[in-house]
């Protein structure tokens, strides 16, 4: 998982049940269970491929990106969404963290580099870093007119916040009905 997600309910729990040895994985910094807690810097090996673990909090305190060892590919999150990022108005999310994290994180990679974010709206599923560099509109602004836009975006509050977000602290896991 690149953080604790509000909109949705992760797969973890349901893959750990469904493929015995299945592991799942989160930041530590998210605060939620998991089979391994990774930090910045982290490698997650599996095959002859890595996966570079570089905090992008900002979204969530706890949000990673996760970059192939070879830097062709970064799975963001809702850290850089395609023109756009993760809002910042719940779950301790902070704008300039934000900002700071993606221009120092995701932003120093190859331009080249393929960028795919957790999803989009829009149906877009792929970008790459000089492309966000130069058209975000909203990473493209200055960190002072950023955390203007972030403050002012007005979102309503997910829909599924009250039930995604305790059942993805526990891993997906719903708790029972009571």
């Amino acid at each position: 998982n690149t953080h604790c997600h509000a909109d949705h309910i992760t797969g973890s729990g349901a893959l750990r049940s469904l493929f015995p040895g299945c592991k799942s994985v989160i930041s530590r910094l998210s605060e939620a269970q998991a089979d391994w807690h990774i930090e910045d810097g982290d490698s997650i090996r599996f095959g002859r491929f890595a996966l570079e673990t570089r905090a992008s909090p900002g979204h969530t305190p706890g949000c990673v990106t996760f970059v192939l060892s070879d830097h062709s590919m970064a799975f963001t999150g809702d850290a850089l969404l395609i023109r756009g990022c993760g809002r910042t108005d719940f779950q301790k999310g902070c704008a300039k963290t934000l900002y700071h994290s993606v221009h120092e994180k995701i932003f120093t990679l190859p331009g080249n580099c393929l960028v795919y974010p957790a999803h989009d709206y829009r149906g877009l599923t792929v970008s790459t870093v000089e492309e966000e560099r130069t058209l975000n509109p909203r990473l493209t602004l200055s960190c002072e007119e950023f955390i203007k836009v972030m403050d002012n975006l007005n979102l309503p509050k997910p829909k599924q916040i009250d039930i995604a977000v305790p059942a993805n602290m526990r891993c997906g896991v719903q708790a029972p009905p009571s």
